[in-house]
């Protein structure tokens, strides 16, 4: 008897020209973001320092952020990027991550593994976005 695999209408992705990062891109794009998020603290407003692993649809937050600067409850948060464009996402409460948009908002800004974002709260519902590219390395060593 002949096992057939399933796909259950999933079409899986195409990774082969997946790149990922070094450990020194990695340090690289930590060490820059904590630099900044040194500077936003001052300003008095809750921060938050996201490595990007993979592009996932959700960006799982921390639950101490999510506690102390997340609405309660699933909604609509917007995010401005340093360009003050801005992105509607949602927020899970229960999953403590945004979905809905974050993964155009990520494909957009061409995020892949090994950069890093900060998030800043600057109202209930808006999250200012800093973003570290992890090829930023290559442009500061000239």
């Amino acid at each position: 008897m002949m096992n057939k695999c399933r796909s259950y209408g999933v079409a899986r992705r195409d990774i082969s020209d997946r790149v990922y990062a070094t450990d020194e891109e990695r340090a690289y794009t930590i060490d820059e973001s904590e630099k900044l998020e040194l500077k936003l603290k001052e300003e008095g407003f809750p921060t938050l320092i996201r490595p990007i692993c993979f592009l996932p649809r959700l960006a799982g937050l921390p639950s101490d952020f999510c506690w102390s600067s997340m609405p309660r409850d699933d909604g609509v948060v917007t995010l401005v990027d340093e360009e003050g464009d801005e992105f509607l996402t949602v927020y899970l409460a229960r999953k403590k991550g945004l979905s809905g948009g974050w993964k155009g908002f990520a494909q957009s800004h061409e995020l892949v593994d090994g950069d890093a974002v900060i998030f800043q709260r600057i109202k209930p519902s808006v999250l200012k976005v800093y973003i570290f590219m992890a090829s930023g390395l290559d442009s500061s060593e000239d």
